[in-house]
């Protein structure tokens, strides 16, 4: 068993499992609010904007809608080869630069005047390590005026232990959810075993290491970050 807390998942692994069906699952995952924000928060001229785990491009999407007065320089990096394919496949701009990156071991060179992180893609980190790095990293490519955004609901710590759940699709596929919580070790792991009308199984395994706020903004402010200029949109549920 590895970083992630399950055997042979690595950086890439999450955008290999879900890259086909991502935009299908999570269409009503009611995110796009965090990009209007980033969005209203650029300054009224051209800027220079890093997504972390840009995954299929739908935020980069919706960013470009939002800015469509503006022909900003956007980069977007993701770990999974996978997930850039289906980014590639929505003909952005040239302006539009997509990269195959971990983004706790390297980003694209600076300066940046906005760095944001979708849902949650932080926690896709393996672990409180991963994050610092990353961090870091976001502190030396940024502008002096930079900002960081970050979209991100952790667990209250209450529901740990092993869930099960199934659902059936529009298509008519089963598909079974398995995870279970550490709230010691601030890991939930999980599988998603989708069947075809055939019955044979696909397996989409996941893992997330998650932080609390306060864990987090300590994190941020050792990486060089400074609360309330750089660090945005951290949410949590109650």
């Amino acid at each position: 068993m590895d970083d992630y807390g399950i055997s042979g998942y690595g950086s890439a692994s999450y955008g290999e499992s879900f890259a086909d069906v991502y935009d299908e699952w999570y269409e009503n995952l009611n995110d796009l609010d965090f990009v209007e924000y980033v969005a209203h928060s650029l300054p009224a001229h051209l800027v220079r904007v890093l997504e972390l785990g840009v995954g299929t491009g739908r935020l980069i999407a919706h960013l470009l809608r939002l800015r469509h007065h503006y022909e900003d320089t956007i980069v977007g990096v993701d770990a999974s080869p996978l997930m850039l394919q289906h980014a590639s496949r929505r003909s952005f701009p040239s302006r539009v630069h997509l990269e195959e990156s971990d983004f706790s071991h390297s980003l694209p060179e600076g300066p940046f005047d906005c760095v944001f992180i979708g849902y949650n893609t932080i926690f896709n980190l393996p672990n409180t390590t991963a994050v610092g790095k990353c961090l870091r990293l976001i502190a030396s490519v940024m502008s002096p005026t930079g900002r960081l955004y970050i979209d991100a609901v952790a667990p209250n710590g209450q529901g740990h232990g092993d869930h099960i759940g199934c659902k059936v699709l529009a298509n008519g596929e089963k598909v079974l959810s398995l995870s279970s919580h550490d709230p010691t070790g601030q890991r939930i792991t999980g599988q998603f075993i989708q069947f075809d009308t055939t019955g044979h199984p696909r397996f989409r395994p996941w893992s997330v290491h998650y932080e609390t706020p306060s864990q987090l903004d300590d994190i941020a402010v050792q990486a060089g970050l400074h609360l309330g200029s750089c660090l945005s949109c951290v949410m949590t549920c109650t």
